[in-house]
């Protein structure tokens, strides 16, 4: 028991401890767009990598500020729930 509590003790889960400093910048997230290999299966939306390279710029804008709002929520929304 006592070596439970001790791995629990620095265990955060899903949600991220306060001293980390975790930024999506928009260069980032286009980056990790780059990256996608393409010809993958799509999500549950029917969303594929293709959707992301093809689409406005803008949108790299909105996910790194979505991404920035859950962090600093500390919310999840119920739709990224899901696979």
């Amino acid at each position: 028991m006592n070596e439970y509590r001790k791995l629990r003790e620095n265990y955060f889960g899903l949600a991220l401890p306060d001293t980390i400093d975790v930024d999506f910048d928009t260069e980032l997230v286009s980056n990790v767009i780059l990256a996608l290999k393409l010809g993958k299966a799509p999500d549950i939306d029917r969303l594929t990598s293709e959707h992301l390279l093809l689409s406005h710029p803008i949108l790299q804008v909105i996910i790194s500020k979505t991404f920035r709002l859950i962090l600093n929520t500390k919310f999840i929304p119920t739709g990224f729930k899901r696979s």
